[in-house]
């Protein structure tokens, strides 16, 4: 099969297109056959070295996969049938023609969604979810949503919004429409100063970090919760009477289930700034570490 990899941590040049032998599933576990694989910013993450594994080189690269599925488990999906799902971290084995995948971590993929479409989602969704359902978000609470037309961002703007949660979200001023059009009620230019003057709201969903993170403290109310997920909590920064904790997403083939269903029936939009080839996975990790990107990056397969 054709795969992509890499052989030593580095910048996007030490991605390889490489002939594989194909994977083996093990107990639990499916073989898809990949017609897409999302982009992610831990992938390029990965591949720097700041996310590792115990495994040895070459590493593979990805973690959202749609495709269909070439062999079986019992309780699994039917041979043939079009998923899609998440691997496990940190190892990764979706940029590539054949990937075995936990059963327990797939789901039907959207029947509304062409499969690049579809790969958009696993990863980026089910953080936006677990983050939210770690913030026990509900109806009426005032939630903010930095990067809101990110990857993260635009699955959680939408889910705020569906629980009933009064949803506020940073931008930049090219994408302020967009958030609008995903109903955003308060959709705020990233570089206009307007959080300075924001009313204090009950949960921050931190997709940046750094200052993003060290900023949110005080935009809390007390009582009000800091949900953080690209590092760890700065304790420098916190303030007494706000909860705070880092959410790291983990695969889950019921939640995509539920997603799907929100997905087909037009609750939930998926945005994909492009669809690039297999071969062009360094490009699109450069477009990707750039930021600014608008909802996904696919590779199609």
């Amino acid at each position: 099969m054709r795969v992509v990899n890499f052989s030593r941590y580095g910048d996007e040049s030490v991605l390889e297109l490489a002939e594989g032998p194909a994977p083996t599933p093990a107990e639990g576990e499916v073989l898809v056959r990949v017609r897409a694989a999302g982009v992610n910013p831990v992938d390029w993450k990965h591949r720097e070295g700041h996310v590792r594994s115990d495994r040895p080189f070459p590493l593979g690269m990805g973690w959202d996969v749609a495709g269909v599925v070439e062999s079986t488990t019992p309780g699994g999906p039917a041979v043939g049938e079009a998923v899609y799902g998440m691997l496990p971290l940190p190892y990764g084995g979706a940029y590539q023609e054949l990937a075995v995948v936990p059963a327990s971590a797939l789901a039907p993929k959207p029947a509304r969604l062409s499969f690049a479409q579809a790969a958009a989602v696993p990863l980026a969704a089910l953080t936006a979810w677990q983050a939210l359902d770690a913030a026990g978000v509900t109806e009426g609470h005032r939630v903010l949503v930095h990067a809101g037309a990110g990857g993260v961002g635009h699955f959680a703007v939408q889910f705020a919004r569906l629980r009933g949660a009064y949803v506020i979200s940073t931008a930049s001023p090219r994408n302020l429409g967009f958030l609008r059009e995903l109903g955003v009620a308060e959709p705020l230019d990233r570089t206009s100063g307007a959080l300075s003057r924001l009313e204090p709201v009950d949960v921050v969903l931190d997709t940046v970090g750094g200052r993003v993170q060290h900023e949110a403290w005080s935009l809390l109310r007390p009582g009000g919760t800091l949900i953080t997920l690209p590092e760890p909590l700065d304790e420098t920064y916190r303030v007494p009477g706000v909860e705070a904790r880092r959410v790291i997403v983990t695969p889950d083939g019921a939640a995509l289930r539920r997603i799907g269903e929100l997905v087909d029936s037009a609750a939930v939009h998926v945005e994909v700034q492009a669809v690039l080839p297999l071969e062009k996975a360094a490009e699109a990790h450069r477009v990707s570490a750039a930021g600014g990107v608008r909802g996904k990056l696919v590779l199609s397969l």
